[in-house]
């Protein structure tokens, strides 16, 4: 698969997760949170495949967003949203004593605009057509 596919579709699943986030919030579900958290770990990883860089498996954001250059102009955008990673998984399991986390409802909406931000922008800069599925991105190459 080429870089350019991969970019744009990675972009098209983070906004997807995006939208599935604010769904779920509508509803008061406690994993939109967690979409949100998808939505950014997707972001940072397209910007990745941008620069010639695998993240690996690891879904520690910030330091997915240390490898991007400082360089790169979605490098603020993405040091914006690298604190969901705490949401990957507080709020989807019991604590250990078996309680249900309180989700962060009140954080929720300011969480979801600053991931809203990121794939909007680096969709811009990629020249992604987000509703065109498959779509390959004009510039897949890194921003600088």
């Amino acid at each position: 698969m080429s870089a350019d596919l991969l970019i744009a579709n990675t972009l098209r699943i983070a906004k997807e997760d995006l939208d599935g986030a604010k769904l779920l919030a509508a509803a008061g579900n406690r994993n939109a949170v967690y979409l949100c958290e998808q939505a950014a770990e997707k972001v940072i990883r397209a910007v990745l495949t941008s620069e010639g860089k695998h993240a690996g498996i690891k879904h520690h954001l910030d330091e997915m967003v240390d490898l991007v250059p400082d360089e790169n102009p979605l490098k603020p955008a993405l040091r914006e949203i690298e604190g969901l990673a705490a949401y990957a998984t507080t709020y989807r399991y019991t604590t250990s004593s078996g309680r249900i986390p309180d989700t962060p409802a009140d954080k929720l909406d300011a969480l979801a605009k600053k991931v809203e931000t990121a794939p909007a922008e680096a969709a811009l800069r990629f020249g992604v057509d987000l509703p065109r599925k498959n779509a390959r991105a004009i510039r897949p190459g890194p921003i600088r």
